[in-house]
């Protein structure tokens, strides 16, 4: 899967988890991973499958990102 890592705040091409515990080892490890798991479990609890979910969190973490902010306004 292609996605954006918040923890490591660069895009990467990485196999995608087949199991939720894989899911979140890959966000855990940051100050902020409470929050990124937050998110991802939100999303799973709304039906949305694992790959999805990873990518959302990503996205949305991004978008956050002050960089991110100045192009967006």
């Amino acid at each position: 899967m292609y996605w954006y890592n918040p923890k490591s705040r660069t895009s990467e091409r990485v196999q995608a988890p087949s199991t939720d515990e894989q899911a979140i080892q890959m966000l855990a490890g940051t100050q902020d991973s409470a929050e990124f798991i937050e998110e991802y479990c939100q999303l799973r609890r709304s039906g949305t499958p694992i790959e999805q979910a990873l990518v959302l969190v990503g996205h949305e973490f991004r978008l956050r990102q002050p960089e991110y902010q100045l192009v967006l306004r």
